[in-house]
């Protein structure tokens, strides 16, 4: 009995150690081929994880794509193949990781005849720590006010990693973990800094990241977008697909089902998400080169201050103060005068709160969130509509008069971060069904749900002020309220 176990183990070992050498030759029929059949799509997906190219991957676009076994097969076998190695998987939540990744990586490692002996979790740390020195962490990639830049990453060093469910993660995990890749042995064996994201179709930043890139053929050659669907996966159970095909969620069947991102049905949403992303292509406007400054200056401490230089409806300078006095402001909206050229007349900041005092001081336009909507020109004669408030007002019409008409261009040199919190932000702003009037999602709603505060968004709805309020003037005055 006793040679009979020491047999086993002995079998049990060697294959696992072929399947090590296996992955280490790109050979993945063992794990892409089961009863004679093929998952081709995961062939090709794990093809481009170990590839000398590749830098960053999308996969995904339905549910039951094998997304999961693809990326726990990726981390453990690179762990297994590269010695003192360091590799990390992420998700929105450590319960989501216990729940769910941990359970797949235990079927995986059976599936595998991955000993015990050769891996070890430390439930308090959260990592996976192998026999060989190689470890995988479980990162909590929650987006946390105290910490909106993710600094709680930035000095770790990973071979590479994977973002599971990227449709529930904010772009500063992404784009913070993507710069800590590629600094543990990768040079030593060869390895290319790679971080893989799984996910099901989500407009965020994976939206216009990866997908609508891809489209239009925008992709980097370093990244990589490969469309997964259920219907893809030789090995899924037939109940699935019928349970998926049977969901009365329309949205969430053309997600799940059909891969499509393109699914978002919702009728309160008031922009065209694809006219967002047109905000930084649109270099066909012409303006009338009028100029304005309009401010939205932070009123707590997680808030940002954020600053704009307009000609007519195109953004062409942004300033960004995440911790700062309302002298800083005053100062560079005092700048942006005189470097521009622009009259106080036609410079504006929101008058709640401390910007009250920017606006007291520096003599511009203070307005007030929860002030009187604005007479509209509705032909004959002028109304005042049923909106909420002025900033109702102004949010709807930079949506359906703005945005959705290709009228506004954002030239402003800025950051891929501020690019994506713009979109985020924008692609907020969406009708409450529960009033009369015409009332929108809330700040804190807004903030609850993705993690931000819609500072820019705030700033951007101030230029439309000015097509209620358009300054009228002869030269004198106008240099008169420059000084």
């Amino acid at each position: 009995m006793r040679n009979d176990k020491i047999k086993v183990a002995q079998i049990t070992t060697q294959l696992y150690e072929i399947y090590v050498a296996k992955f280490k030759r790109g050979n993945f029929d063992f794990i892409t081929i089961h009863e004679g059949k093929k998952h081709l799509k995961q062939e090709e997906a794990l093809k481009i994880l170990t590839d000398k190219n590749t830098r960053e991957f999308l996969y995904g676009g339905a549910a039951g794509g094998a997304k999961s076994w693809t990326g726990v097969a990726w981390v453990l076998f690179s762990s297994l193949a590269y010695p003192d190695t360091r590799w990390f998987v992420g998700r929105e939540s450590l319960k989501s990781l216990r729940e769910s990744t941990l359970k797949t990586f235990s079927k995986v490692c059976k599936a595998y005849n991955i000993p015990r002996s050769e891996h070890k979790y430390n439930g308090q740390d959260n990592f996976i720590e192998f026999k060989n020195g190689s470890r995988i962490d479980l990162l909590k990639l929650q987006y946390l006010p105290s910490d909106e830049h993710y600094e709680r990453f930035g000095s770790l060093e990973y071979t590479g990693g994977w973002i599971e469910e990227g449709g529930e993660v904010n772009f500063g995990a992404f784009d913070t973990l993507k710069t800590r890749v590629g600094r543990q042995l990768n040079d030593e064996f060869n390895l290319v800094p790679k971080i893989f994201v799984t996910c099901n179709p989500k407009k965020n930043w994976m939206y216009s990241h990866f997908y609508k890139a891809s489209n239009e053929n925008r992709l980097l050659p370093t990244q990589i977008y490969l469309p997964a669907f259920v219907q893809d996966n030789p090995f899924i159970e037939s109940f699935y697909i019928e349970q998926l095909r049977s969901t009365t969620d329309k949205a969430k069947k053309e997600r799940l089902l059909n891969g499509n991102w393109e699914y978002d049905d919702n009728p309160y949403k008031l922009c065209i998400y694809d006219k967002i992303l047109d905000l930084f292509r649109n270099d066909h406007l012409v303006n009338e080169k009028k100029k304005y400054i309009t401010a939205d200056v932070a009123r707590f401490g997680s808030d940002l201050a954020v600053i704009g230089v307009w000609e007519d409806w195109e953004l062409i300078e942004v300033h960004e103060f995440e911790i700062s006095k309302t002298t800083e402001i005053q100062a560079c909206i005092k700048a942006l005068q005189q470097k521009h050229g622009i009259p106080k007349d036609q410079c504006i900041a929101d008058a709640d709160g401390v910007g009250g005092g920017v606006v007291d001081n520096l003599d511009i336009i203070g307005f007030t969130n929860n002030g009187r909507p604005f007479d509209e020109d509705l032909g004959d004669e002028k109304d005042t509509p049923k909106y909420k408030n002025a900033q109702t007002q102004l949010l709807v019409y930079l949506a359906e008069k703005i945005i959705n008409k290709n009228k506004m261009y954002i030239s402003a040199e800025l950051s891929t971060k501020q690019e994506e919190r713009i979109k985020e932000e924008l692609d907020s702003i969406e009708q409450d069904p529960e009033y009369d009037t015409v009332t929108l999602v809330t700040k804190a709603v807004i903030k609850e749900n993705t993690g931000n505060s819609p500072d820019y968004r705030d700033m951007i709805l101030l230029r439309g002020y000015f097509d209620f309020n358009k300054p009228i003037r002869n030269n004198l005055n106008r240099l008169a309220s420059m000084i």
